[in-house]
């Protein structure tokens, strides 16, 4: 894949993709363009998106979904603040006495959980291989950034979609929620631990180990459990004593400082190490992004751009040398080829289908010049074990390389062909079906019989049924 292939263009991929199902875009133009520009498939898949995402105003909602990401980032800081600082200072409110275990809990308590649920999915995701995410912050942070009133555009929802099909197509969901997740608990410990120090420094608390029907002893277990990592780091951690001590200011002193401590290593520190790992795992899998083009849906664009492929020249003077690939498929033996009656580009002002034709025709069908009509024509054809074409085309148009490409993909796929340049049915000098026998004639497409008249090529098809 190009190096220029972002993250953005991947979701637009996959945002476009979301958006086919509900029926298929008009994206005649953009398919062109990228089959002109990019040589290989999957390039041209990304340039494709980049296109239509232009056309379609998905890179306005792109704008808007990066500013709703700041916003929603600092709604959730706000939340995670709340969740680790805010509940501890309510607890610990103005110089009152505050049981320093239910202090801990209140600060470290659901930010600890909400990590060892992340460990535990962590762990079985890449045990799986799947590498899905489960809710978190930064998931949050996506969903909220897609439905701000305010931010939100017609393809806002889409996008999101678009962005974690993306990940989960790289499986990548994990590190990079996992990322956003850990960066905004560590940014609200890191602002959980300035409002504690500024609260420690400039009002007195009593800390103490009060309970009414726990043992006292307990406390003892607990402050030497969370007290032995502060400790081996060289932080100051109260002797199990003060657990059964009166309250006192050098005693509270050193609860608070074994508070900040526990804060910053079971609170920030976790959060640091783990945004780390997450960030460099991200890192380095997106330098492997990449599209699945065994995908259904991705090979269908893979197989467009490959019908587009330059056909040969049909300017008698410049034509290309034929090579000794079989003009239609082989017949097989014992089975009756069905007649399909094809009009190509056919302006509005004839008639279609003829009577004459379409009563001796099996299957009837007009090709508007769409790449999905041309697919589904051709789909349809191949599917079939062989079949007798008539392909009638203007008789006022004249031959080129658009008519020669779909020629040949029709002879591809069926055991006869034959060409009719319909005209019009009032006189006109603008009919001139000789051009298209002459091109017949010159180029390597002489096996394709040449119908002047309806009346031809009603012939051709009674005599060649059966």
């Amino acid at each position: 894949m190009s190096s220029s292939a972002s993250f953005r263009d991947v979701t637009f991929v996959h945002t476009l993709r979301l958006m086919e199902e509900a029926g298929a875009l008009d994206d005649a133009g953009e398919m062109t363009l990228a089959h002109v520009r990019e040589r290989n498939e999957q390039d041209r898949i990304l340039e494709r998106a980049r296109l239509l995402a232009r056309r379609l105003g998905l890179l306005d909602d792109w704008a808007r979904l990066k500013t709703g990401l700041w916003i929603a980032a600092g709604l959730l800081v706000l939340l995670a603040y709340l969740l680790a600082g805010g509940l501890l200072t309510r607890v610990l409110g103005s110089g009152q006495t505050v049981n320093a275990a239910f202090a801990f809990l209140a600060m470290l308590g659901m930010p600890l959980l909400a990590l060892v649920v992340w460990l535990l999915w962590a762990l079985g995701s890449t045990i799986s291989g799947q590498g899905t995410a489960p809710w978190s912050l930064g998931q949050m942070m996506l969903a909220l950034a897609a439905r701000m009133p305010w931010l939100h555009g017609p393809h806002s929802l889409a996008l999101l979609r678009g962005a974690n099909a993306a990940l989960r197509q790289q499986r990548l969901s994990l590190w990079v929620f996992g990322a956003i997740s850990h960066g905004l608990w560590a940014l609200a410990f890191a602002l959980a631990l300035v409002t504690l120090l500024v609260l420690f420094s400039f009002q007195a608390y009593q800390l103490t180990w009060e309970t009414t029907i726990l043992n006292p002893a307990s406390f003892d277990g607990f402050l030497r459990v969370t007290g032995w990592l502060p400790r081996a780091l060289g932080f100051a951690v109260p002797a199990q004593a003060v657990v059964h001590a009166a309250p006192n200011a050098t005693d509270s002193q050193a609860i608070a400082w074994w508070l900040l401590a526990s804060a910053l290593l079971y609170g920030l520190l976790p959060r640091l190490i783990a945004l780390v790992v997450c960030a460099a795992v991200w890192r380095r899998r997106s330098h492997q992004r990449d599209i699945d083009t065994r995908d259904p849906y991705f090979r269908q664009l893979v197989t467009r751009f490959a019908s587009m492929a330059t056909a040969s020249v049909v300017d008698a003077e410049h034509a290309a040398p034929s090579d000794n690939t079989p003009l239609f498929r082989p017949r097989t033996p014992g089975l009756t080829a069905p007649t399909v009656l094809i009009g190509f580009e056919l302006p509005d002002s004839l008639r279609w289908p003829p009577d004459a034709l379409s009563e001796r025709a099996d299957q009837v069908h007009t090709i508007q010049g769409t790449m999905t009509e041309r697919l589904s024509l051709l789909a349809a054809l191949a599917a079939a074990p062989g079949v007798r074409a008539l392909v009638v085309c203007s008789a006022a148009a004249s031959p080129d390389r658009g008519a020669e490409r779909f020629l040949r993909q029709v002879c591809a796929e069926a055991v006869e062909c034959a060409l009719l340049p319909l005209g019009s049915e009032a006189a006109s000098g603008a009919d001139k079906p000789q051009r298209w026998a002459d091109w017949l004639a010159t180029s390597d497409l002489q096996a394709v019989t040449f119908c002047a008249t309806a009346t031809d090529a009603r012939q051709w098809m009674e005599q060649h049924r059966g």
